[in-house]
Parts: C-alpha cells; structure tokens; sequence
C-alpha cells in the first residue's frame, strides 16, 4: 500500500495492488466537515465550535479504512485500487481542484465508485439507480443597468430593481413548459439601492440552476437570455448574465451499477437494494474525477439510522460501518477478482 499527498491542497490517494495484474479501479471518499456546531451529545462530539461533521463524511473515511485495512492483509486481487480522499465536497470544490492538481495524470483509473449515507432512507437499505441520479448545478448572476434617479421623478429614470423582478418573473415561467425533465431556476437573491429615496443605478440577482440533461441546461440559459434581453428592451436598459459550473450530474452506467446492485445484495439482502428510486436534484461533485477514459461510474446511497444530513444533531450511524466497508471489498472483488 502506498499513498500520495498534495492533490487539492489536502486531498490524498491511497493505492493498493494485488497479487496479479489487471485494470485499476477507484473509490471516491470525501472527508469535509460543515461550517456549525455538533449538539449531538455523543462522547466524540466534535470538540471545535463551528465545526462538526454533521455530513457524515468521517463515517465515510472510516468505511474506507476499514475496507483498505481488509485489502492490504487480502490482496488476492488482480488489478489495483484506489482510493481518492477528497476535501471540500461540500463546496463543490475539491473533485475539480484534485484533478487540476494531475491526479488522474498520476493515478488513471478505468472506473470510479462513491456512496453516501443517507438518514432519510430506510435503515439497511442500499438504494441507487441507472442513470443520472444526482443533478447537475450552475450559478447565475444577473446585472441589470438602468438610469439613476431622484425617487419624485421615476418617469426620468430607468428603474433596473422593477427591470430585475419582471426578468425573474419571466424566468419561473420557462421551467414550467419543460415536461418529462429535471429543470430548476431557482433566483435566491436581489439586491439594488442604498437610498429610499434614490433609484440606483444597478441592481443585482443571483440563484442556481439545476438540471440531470446538459442540453436542458443549455436550453435554459438560453431561454433566461431571451427573456432578459427583451424586457431590458422593454425598458431601455441593459444587463449581464453570467453563469458558473458548481458541479456536473452524475450519470451511473449500466454495467457498474449492476455490479453494486449484485453485491450489495449478497450483503443486505434481495429486498433491501431499491433501483427504482428517483434521482436528486442536490448537487454532488464526484463526476468531476470522471474523463473520457474512465469507462463506468456508480454512486449509491446506503440508508442509515438517526437525524438528518446538516442538522446539528445529525450522529453517523457507526452500526452501518461494517456492511458498508464489506460492500467496498465485494465490489473490489467482483470487479477484480479474488
């Protein structure tokens, strides 16, 4: 077993090989905490306020620990593993800094496996499915420029706050003629004006957009474009609209999830893996370690006991720990032999 530092200022890969030669396949384990504070109440609360791992993302390293410890005394296997310990899942930044770091450069992999836990499903389940199961997100941000002015003469000005809200307005309307598909376009902030007296000169939106098809995403900036434009039309003012990849949609292939779905039913039962389960529009940056030479992908969700993910009381299920980390070594076994 060796490991590798410096990817993502401190993300590591751990790197395990068998006794014989084969291809290379890779778990994603992501290792964050949250900006709050942990009212648990369990004895290894975490001991720093504003700070606790009310995502689970410990249990998750030791799932993964636990299985690299059962891998490196079992090693008949024919290929290798390995494992990314990647930070900053939580803003979206650590998949995209690790590869910018050339991790993939260094350590190519054929196929790439990621889970999470997941309080709000059925305990002892694993639930997954084909397809994009988790959505794709980009921010936006809208400036609109108008014409400043004393608030007794409005007919003087151009009022770019009333220019932003009837753009946004129009904006809700374009998700509501896509049928069959994920769309969201969802403004979450506006801000114009110092003054209650004063028209500004500028006013401002942001929001996110979310999608599972990348020409639905497209098909919504183009759209947000079109009404944007013909209402600054309307009024004589003009904008800026610019957008920002926070992470694509994960897409699971068919022969990786069927591998998943075989193991994990060897360990939890027939009963307890659920394909048929809908996709989530929340955002997850594990797609960002995938390229045009990684031939599958799998991310699953293994139901848990307790209070939900980000809530201060949230406490990792440790009584998922065992089944978990045997799910990660069957899968090594299924996809590697031994």
């Amino acid at each position: 077993m060796t490991y590798d530092t410096g990817y993502g200022v401190t993300g590591l890969v751990v790197t395990l090989c068998g006794t014989g030669t084969g291809k290379t396949i890779a778990f994603r384990c992501d290792m964050d905490a949250l900006p709050m504070n942990d009212d648990s109440g369990a004895a290894w609360s975490s001991q720093r306020k504003g700070c606790a791992h009310a995502c689970g993302h410990d249990g998750h390293m030791a799932v993964m620990l636990a299985a690299i410890r059962h891998l490196s005394l079992h090693n008949e296997y024919s290929g290798c593993v390995k494992v990314l310990f990647q930070p900053c899942e939580e803003t979206g930044q650590g998949a995209k800094a690790m590869m910018k770091d050339g991790l993939y450069d260094a350590h190519p992999y054929s196929e790439l496996y990621g889970f999470h836990n997941m309080p709000r499903l059925q305990d002892r389940t694993v639930q997954l499915r084909y397809g994009a199961i988790t959505g794709g997100g980009e921010s936006f941000s809208l400036s609109v420029h108008g014409k400043s002015g004393h608030s007794s003469v409005p007919h003087q000005c151009i009022n770019p706050i009333s220019v932003v809200c009837e753009i946004v307005s129009g904006w809700d309307k374009i998700t509501q003629v896509i049928e069959h598909e994920m769309a969201i376009i969802a403004t979450c902030k506006i801000e114009g004006g110092t003054a209650v007296n004063g028209i500004p000169q500028q006013a401002l939106s942001a929001g996110t957009m979310r999608y599972f098809e990348a020409h639905i995403a497209d098909y919504m900036k183009e759209q947000m474009h079109s009404v944007a434009e013909k209402v600054c039309r309307k009024y004589g003012a003009t904008y800026d609209l610019l957008f920002e990849v926070l992470c694509p949609a994960t897409i699971n292939t068919i022969e990786h999830s069927d591998a998943v779905i075989a193991c994990a039913r060897r360990i939890y039962g027939q009963d307890n893996v659920l394909t048929d389960v809908p996709a989530s529009p929340g955002g997850e940056d594990m797609q960002f370690f995938v390229n045009d030479k990684v031939e599958g992908v799998c991310w699953f969700m293994v139901g848990t006991k307790g209070t939900n993910l980000h809530t201060a009381t949230f406490d990792f299920d440790d009584t998922s720990l065992r089944d978990t980390a045997s799910l990660i070594v069957n899968i090594v076994r299924q996809r590697l032999g031994g």
